[in-house]
C-alpha cells in the first residue's frame, strides 16, 4: 500500500477515531476492551442502541459496522496486538488489547451473520447466539450522516399503504413488490408493476414510478435494521414495514451499456449495474409530493 493510499485516520480525543478516507467514525475501543468478554451479534446490536441512547461522544448514529467497512479496518502493513497477544492488522492508533475479529451488520437467514478477522483479511459466517468466536463489535458511525432533531417525524403513515417521508418530499408505496406478488422481477417485469399500480389509481394517485438510485438510497440507515422476506437484515429508516425485499430495481439507466440499470441493495447500502434480464427481489414504487398532495 502506497503513502498515497494508506488510510488516514484522525484521533478526536474523544474515545473517537475517524477515517478521513472514507468519511466514518469508530469508537476507538471494542467490545472487548469496554466490556471484557465476549459477544454476540444480538449484544452487538443492543450495545448500539445504548451507546445512541446515552449520545456517545455526542452522536446517536452509532451501529454495527457493515462488511466492507470492517474490511477497511484491515491494513497488512499495519501491527497491532489482540487480547491474546497475537497479531492483528489494524492501526495502532486503536488500542491493543482488542478483539481479533468484530460482527458486521451483514447476515444469511435468521440465524447467521458475518464476522470479519483482523489476523488474516478473513470473513465468515456464524450463528448470531455464538459468544466464542468472534470477540468483539467495534461500533461505526457515519460523518456524513445527519443525524435529525429527535422530536422531527420523519416518516408518515397515511393509512391508505403509502408512506410520505418529509424529508425528502417523496412518497413511498409501504410495501415492495416481492410483498405484493411474492416473487422475484425482471427491469421489465418491475416496470410493468408500477404501471399497473398506475392504472389502477393505486392510493389515489396515477404518477407512481421507480426510484432513482439516489432516491432508493435515501431510505436506506444502517441505523435501523429490519427482517426482510427470508428473515435476513436488510436496513431501512423507521416508518417502513419488515418482509420486503433486499434489493431494488431502480430507474437509473447505463448511459452507454443498453439493457443495464441499477439495483439497490438494502442490506448493505451497495448497488450495482445489472443486467435488465436478471431478476430482482422487488421494486418500490415512488412518486414526488405535489403541493396539494
Amino acid at each position: 500500500m502506497t503513502e498515497s493510499t494508506k488510510l488516514k485516520y484522525i484521533d478526536n480525543g474523544d474515545e473517537t477515531v475517524s477515517d478521513t478516507r472514507h468519511g466514518i467514525m469508530w469508537m476507538k475501543n471494542d467490545t472487548w476492551l469496554e466490556l471484557g468478554r465476549l459477544i454476540t451479534w444480538h449484544d452487538s446490536l443492543e450495545l448500539a442502541r445504548k451507546k445512541n441512547e446515552e449520545k456517545f461522544a455526542g452522536h446517536s448514529n452509532w451501529r454495527i459496522p457493515s462488511a466492507s467497512e470492517a474490511k477497511y479496518l484491515f491494513d497488512a502493513e499495519s501491527s497491532n496486538t489482540d487480547v491474546e497477544g497475537c497479531e492483528i492488522h489494524i492501526d495502532p492508533i486503536f488500542p491493543p488489547g482488542c478483539g481479533f475479529s468484530t460482527w458486521t451488520s451483514q447476515t444469511r437467514g435468521a440465524k447467521a451473520a458475518m464476522s470479519y478477522d483482523f489476523r488474516s483479511d478473513y470473513e465468515y459466517w456464524l450463528a448470531k447466539e455464538n459468544d466464542g468466536f468472534p470477540s468483539a463489535v467495534r461500533l461505526v458511525r457515519s460523518e456524513s450522516e445527519e443525524e435529525e432533531d429527535p422530536e422531527f417525524i420523519r416518516i408518515e403513515n397515511k393509512g391508505d399503504g403509502t408512506l410520505i417521508d418529509h424529508k425528502t418530499g417523496l412518497q413511498w408505496k409501504a410495501d415492495d413488490s416481492y410483498m405484493d406478488l411474492d416473487k422475484w422481477v425482471t427491469w421489465e417485469e418491475a416496470k410493468t408493476y408500477i404501471v399497473e399500480l398506475n392504472r389502477q389509481r393505486f392510493a389515489g394517485y396515477e404518477d407512481w414510478r421507480m426510484p432513482t438510485r439516489k432516491e432508493a438510497q435515501s431510505i436506506y440507515d444502517p441505523a435501523n435494521p429490519v427482517t426482510d422476506n427470508y428473515g435476513d437484515t436488510i436496513f431501512l429508516i423507521k416508518g417502513f414495514p419488515a418482509g420486503g425485499g433486499q434489493t431494488s430495481w431502480t430507474k437509473t439507466l447505463h448511459r452507454t451499456e443498453r439493457g443495464t440499470a441499477i439495483r439497490f441493495h438494502f442490506y448493505n447500502g451497495d448497488y450495482k449495474w445489472n443486467p435488465m434480464g436478471l431478476r430482482s427481489h422487488g421494486v418500490r414504487a415512488v412518486r414526488t409530493l405535489k403541493k396539494d398532495s
